[in-house]
């Protein structure tokens, strides 16, 4: 029998997964290519449609992370089965991700790094009413700087020696 329950718990793996360090795309985090991109581009929140993969503003979502809204959709709804509910008992389901981008210090282990605070809220709202929000807060950085150049077989001794 479907259960209402465990939405819930839907909420806060499909957050967790999300500001964790297993979502990796390209060369860097999710979190911190939409970092990146909202300081690039002044936008500071990402909002996820987890029911259609739907996402804006679209100036969060370049190469490599245009796919994961539909990717987190996908997976949202898999979740949804596999944990016991039902599609027709979620009425609407969104992830938000709010960096403040005005505030900014260095990392302590690593200060050629500067990091934001955000928050995210995962928030699955049931064919009753009932709301279930996961949330989550911390600091994040960047870790791509720049395309780094190709370098010759050679030069590799170079670029192991200066990390």
């Amino acid at each position: 029998m479907a259960s209402y329950k465990v939405l819930k718990s839907v909420a806060h793996n499909v957050g967790h997964s999300f500001v964790s360090l297993m979502n990796y795309a390209d060369d860097d985090y999710v979190m911190g290519h939409v970092l990146r991109f909202s300081r690039l581009t002044g936008h500071d929140c990402l909002t996820i449609n987890l029911m259609t993969g739907e996402a804006a503003p679209p100036e969060l979502l370049r190469a490599p992370v245009s796919e994961v809204p539909a990717r987190y959709s996908k997976w949202f709804w898999d979740l949804v089965e596999r944990q016991g509910s039902d599609r027709a008992y979620v009425r609407s389901a969104t992830l938000n991700l709010r960096y403040d981008i005005a505030t900014q210090r260095p990392v302590a282990r690593n200060p050629e790094f500067v990091e934001s605070p955000y928050v995210c809220n995962v928030r699955v709202t049931d064919s009753r009413g009932k709301e279930y929000v996961a949330h989550f807060d911390g600091w994040w950085y960047p870790e791509r700087q720049s395309k780094q150049k190709n370098r010759r077989w050679w030069e590799l001794w170079t670029w192991f020696s200066a990390r």
